[in-house]
């Protein structure tokens, strides 16, 4: 996507929350992308094809997700057709879910372990990130054998490495540079 695409994404984005936020439903919409979602992906052809009349688009969406959706929701991706910007549809997702959680304080971490963490674990992790951030903590969590032993944290530019590849890898960058 080209830096123009993802500008105009994020002011789709924006211009949608704000509309949700006009109306109270921020929480609303997105749980709407993710009701529609299959049947966004299943249609995804055929409301990207140029030769289909965006009437007909809308008529299909309509027929599709009609009853899953707000009104708010159901215009906003008709805007997409008719400014042809469908493309844009999961970027702006991405930056409407951003908003909302600037909005309630809350913020992502990608946490990739060697194995399964605790629930014991994941309590502990996310009151330090809690604390560190000043943030409600919402955890990614994935498995990464190739970690060996430890964890990766990830929230936002902060990155903290206490794998055993990670110290391992220290280590080496450290004898190789002779300190």
């Amino acid at each position: 996507m080209q830096s123009s695409e993802r500008v105009l994404a994020w002011r789709y984005g924006r211009a949608l929350f704000e509309a949700a936020a006009a109306h109270n439903e921020e929480a609303k919409v997105q749980a709407d992308f993710h009701a529609a979602g299959p049947a966004i992906r299943e249609a995804l052809p055929m409301l990207r094809h140029p030769r289909v009349s965006s009437a007909e688009k809308k008529r299909k969406l309509e027929g599709a997700i009609g009853a899953k959706v707000s009104k708010t929701t159901l215009r906003f991706l008709e805007l997409l057709i008719d400014k042809k910007r469908f493309d844009l549809l999961p970027m702006v997702v991405v930056h409407f879910g951003k908003l909302l959680n600037e909005k309630n304080n809350v913020a992502k971490a990608q946490v990739r372990s060697a194995r399964p963490l605790s629930q014991e674990a994941q309590t502990e992790l996310k009151k330090r990130l809690k604390d560190f951030a000043g943030k409600n903590i919402e955890l990614e969590l994935r498995e990464d054998p190739e970690l060996i032993g430890g964890v990766v944290v990830r929230l936002g530019d902060w990155v903290l490495d206490s794998s055993l590849r990670g110290q391992l890898r220290k280590m080496r960058e450290a004898f190789q540079h002779g300190n």
